[in-house]
């Protein structure tokens, strides 16, 4: 016999053992608050040290330099940040799983989700590398042009987020999920396809910070309404025969 509490765990015959795809959802709103917390004490902390429009690249190299160890802790909290969204994928391969038999969209999802859950903190692994290279002696006009790997990578990682969002809106679609879930979806798709041309050009640059950030809060949105939907269907426990 098993019981689904509201509390996060699953009594399975004599043992309790942790809901699993509880856990997983939670997962994505830690990612959400996590990423934003980071995201505003990264502007308020860290980037007001390093370089500014304008500045001369040795100049810019040599702030970026000086600020090396906040630098360094911003990546690392980046770092973590990210990968939480590895977490949440088992939320979302299960649930995409029930909305497709075939199993297609979740395939998709996580496979997109694992690149995106990649692509930016890799990319702190790198600027970490591009401190310490300056550090024994490289040019700091180099320090100055790896600080370009923020957007750029950033623009690398719309490309699957465009694929993961898609895949979940269309899970909403099929299984009759929130609209609004559906609209908001699409307009992240939207604008992070537009964000990709950052690569071209930095015209392109607010389309991609906004599509990023509004990323990251529809993941927290999902999250919480998943775990809203189980908390609703778990009101009263229910007990099914072994």
């Amino acid at each position: 016999m098993t019981l689904l509490d509201t509390t996060g765990t699953r009594t399975t015959g004599r043992r309790t053992a942790p809901d699993v795809l509880r856990l997983s959802t939670w997962c994505g709103l830690a990612f959400t608050v996590s990423q934003l917390a980071v995201m505003v004490g990264m502007t308020l902390l860290v980037l007001p040290q390093g370089g500014r429009p304008g500045d001369e690249p040795l100049v810019w190299g040599q702030r970026v330099l000086d600020a090396a160890d906040a630098y360094r802790v911003g990546n690392y909290l980046f770092m973590v940040a990210g990968v939480l969204l590895l977490g949440f994928l088992g939320a979302v391969s299960f649930r995409l799983r029930r909305a497709d038999a075939t199993g297609t969209l979740a395939t998709v999802a996580v496979a997109a989700g694992t690149l995106l859950a990649f692509v930016w903190p890799y990319a702190a692994v790198l600027h970490d590398v591009a401190l310490d290279s300056a550090e024994k002696g490289t040019d700091l006009r180099l320090l100055a042009g790896w600080d370009a790997i923020a957007p750029y990578s950033l623009a690398f990682s719309a490309l699957p987020r465009i694929f993961f969002v898609l895949a979940i809106v269309l899970a909403l679609r099929l299984t009759g999920g929130s609209r609004w879930m559906q609209r908001v979806g699409v307009g992240v798709v939207v604008l992070s396809a537009v964000g990709t041309a950052t690569s071209l050009t930095a015209v392109a640059f607010p389309a991609l910070a906004l599509g990023s950030l509004a990323y990251e809060i529809w993941v927290g949105a999902l999250a919480w309404q998943w775990l809203r939907e189980d908390r609703l269907s778990a009101g009263a426990p229910t007990a099914d025969a072994a």
